[in-house]
């Protein structure tokens, strides 16, 4: 019950930008309504990942948007648990809003958001583990973000979701622009910060050094493809299995 209630009260920082922004989240009878009138900085198009144009040209400075999204993960609210560091857990209805990097919950008809991250060890929606975790910038920078954990071990597989805007027309009507949520991977050992990750034959030995060529021999007898996520994973996986 005490960690509840400090995690609420953490929580009511939260408004305070949500209201700024004009975003309203709103529950009645299990249903959500959302209002998305709201204050973005936008990037005028073509838009470039900037976390994309370095790296020895291995990525194009401009590339296809994909498909429209909203600022949800997952629209839907699905069942999940919060582990908070001190060792508690709780249980509720969770979501993740990509754009504003922040888990909603709603606990107990209290709907809310936790507004310091850093003090949660591990989030579960639905059937998805989440972390809060540093990484390293392009410019080598460190900043702070939620990952999907993909997979655990010696050396952790992320997966960043993250959301550009795009001005549709140039026009002063926001109705018509949209956003476009994208997708980006990491490795991390020994709970540093995660570094970019190119999933390519070529690139991975480099990051997963100490078994080149355990890792050459499974990726060639199992004829993994690494742009697949479901071969990513295996590939981590049986490098975390060689540790044990």
């Amino acid at each position: 019950m005490k960690t509840r209630i400090a995690l609420l009260v953490l929580a009511v920082f939260y408004y305070l930008p949500v209201f700024a922004q004009q975003e309203a989240v709103n529950t009645k009878k299990g249903t959500t309504t959302e209002n998305r009138e709201v204050n973005y900085a936008p990037l005028q198009e073509p838009v470039p990942v900037d976390d994309f144009s370095e790296g020895g040209g291995s990525y194009p400075a401009y590339f296809y948007y994909g498909d429209p999204s909203g600022m949800y993960l997952d629209d839907q609210w699905l069942p999940g648990q919060v582990a908070v560091k001190d060792g508690n857990t709780m249980d509720g209805l969770l979501r993740y809003n990509i754009y504003h990097q922040k888990v909603e919950a709603i606990v107990d008809a209290d709907t809310f958001a936790f507004a310091k991250p850093g003090e949660l060890n591990w989030v579960m929606i639905g059937d998805n583990k989440f972390i809060f975790s540093s990484y390293l910038r392009n410019d080598l920078e460190v900043a702070n973000t939620w990952f999907e954990v993909l997979c655990e071990g010696e050396c952790d597989l992320l997966l960043r979701h993250y959301i550009k805007y795009r001005i549709e027309d140039g026009d002063d009507d926001p109705s018509n622009d949209q956003m476009y949520r994208l997708e980006a991977y990491y490795s991390r050992k020994n709970d540093e910060s995660g570094e970019r990750l190119n999933p390519s034959k070529k690139d991975i030995p480099l990051v997963l050094l100490d078994h080149q060529e355990e890792l050459s021999a499974y990726l060639k007898e199992n004829k993994l493809n690494l742009k697949d996520q479901e071969d990513l994973v295996k590939l981590f996986a049986y490098y975390n299995s060689l540790g044990e």
